[in-house]
């Protein structure tokens, strides 16, 4: 069941029906230090690839999904158990988002390397119907932008802070109809981790 105002969360209204929810991990679930490197090394050696134009072509991020494959452009993260540091984030939005919850999809970005995940709607295979889309962001700060689907439609680009610790709230009918992006960045050159908790049948 999915809670339609998780306590002390703001909700952005996007017109026609959608909106976007945003707010802040508790305390006692945030990264420190250690944590933080604990989870960065568990990244994958390599990049996954996608199909851009006909194309196979390296993920400008690593990825990994745990709990329950991903699949998205025409290719399958296969999921890994979920490691303990991940269990209490998953913990806790089933508790206070939405208790369908069941697959998390991490996504590594340095800096460094000019990583970004560009304009996308999240597939929608085998999600459930109506069920949430939740992000956890850690470290460096970032933009988390939304964009109306399809471009023609009325509604402008929306920017929102990914902080540490922020929390974004993504309806189901959202996805259907906004883009979301983390675009590239020359001033951010930092490390950041996001957290993508999602559910599927």
């Amino acid at each position: 069941m999915r809670r339609d105002s998780p306590p002390l969360f703001e909700c952005y209204d996007l017109g026609d029906g959608n909106s976007l929810q945003t707010g802040s991990l508790p305390a006692a679930l945030r990264l420190d230090a250690m944590q933080f490197e604990t989870l960065w090394r568990i990244r994958p050696s390599e990049f996954d690839k996608i199909m851009i134009h006909g194309r196979l072509v390296p993920t400008p991020r690593w990825q990994q999904a745990y709990g329950e494959d991903y699949h998205y452009s025409g290719q399958v993260n296969e999921a890994l158990p979920t490691p303990a540091i991940l269990e209490p984030l998953i913990a806790w939005a089933k508790g206070q988002i939405d208790d369908q919850l069941n697959a998390i999809l991490v996504n590594w970005y340095d800096g460094k390397l000019s990583h970004y995940i560009g304009r996308h709607r999240d597939n929608r295979a085998n999600m459930l119907p109506g069920a949430a889309i939740v992000t956890i962001s850690f470290g460096e700060d970032r933009i988390f932008r939304l964009r109306p689907w399809p471009s023609s439609r009325q509604g402008g680009v929306m920017d929102f802070p990914a902080r540490d610790g922020t929390v974004f709230v993504m309806p189901f009918e959202t996805n259907l109809a906004w883009t979301h992006e983390v675009p590239a960045s020359k001033k951010q050159r930092g490390r950041r981790i996001s957290v993508t908790l999602r559910a599927f049948k």
